[in-house]
């Protein structure tokens, strides 16, 4: 299945885009320092500077949720013939928007995975506001990423339902680069086989196959 328009590509090509201009603007308001004598360039070069270490950061992080999404979809595809994955699917309900990163769909039902694809030690609880990521180089933090996997579910759910479509809908938070998770919640899982087998694991169908045509048509 084609894969659909990546929002983190689209973000790291645009930050790319704007660390290169900033490359470029830097080296004119030098010459013109250096040319003119005018040191209030120097300014506009550190202004310049800031702003490209900025879009570089941003792009390192577009890039690396990119990778991410872009490997845990490869092996989805892996699935059984009767499982249909998609990628990258927004949604917006009476202007509330969200966005699913992969979307399993099969007769048993709906499954969302949302990727990360931070590194080291992910540390956190259900009911917490902020995770941590333990790294080498440092501590960084994070929203829930259980209560986004939450909203995402509540959306398609009400996206869903003036289609008279109204089944459970499963889902879990897939760290794809952690070393270690630790976590009391079960829909957080970080080893690809366990991913794959918590798909697998509804036996029960509930979905007809022009069902799910009907929503692969909605989501589209």
């Amino acid at each position: 299945m084609k894969k659909s328009s990546n929002p983190n590509r689209t973000r790291y090509q645009k930050y790319r885009l704007l660390f290169y201009l900033c490359l470029l603007f830097i080296a004119l308001t030098i010459v013109v320092c250096v040319e003119y004598r005018t040191w209030i360039s120097m300014i506009w070069t550190i202004v310049f500077a800031l702003f490209a270490w900025q879009c570089h950061v941003q792009a390192k992080i577009s890039r690396c949720g990119l990778a991410g999404e872009e490997k845990t979809y490869d092996m989805l595809l892996n699935l059984p013939k009767a499982y249909t994955v998609l990628n990258n699917i927004e949604l917006e309900v009476n202007g509330k928007k969200g966005e699913l990163d992969l979307l399993v769909i099969s007769e048993f039902g709906l499954f969302i995975v949302e990727v990360k694809n931070h590194s080291g030690t992910i540390i956190g609880r259900k009911g917490q506001n902020t995770w941590r990521q333990e790294k080498i180089s440092g501590t960084k933090y994070m929203k829930n990423p259980i209560h986004q996997l939450e909203r995402e579910m509540r959306l398609l759910r009400e996206m869903l339902d003036p289609f008279q479509i109204r089944i459970p809908i499963f889902g879990c938070v897939y760290f794809s680069n952690a070393k270690k998770v630790e976590t009391d919640s079960s829909n957080v899982i970080m080893d690809p086989d366990r991913l794959m087998d918590r798909i697998c694991a509804f036996k029960n169908p509930i979905l007809k196959k022009s069902d799910i045509r009907k929503i692969i048509r909605i989501l589209r």
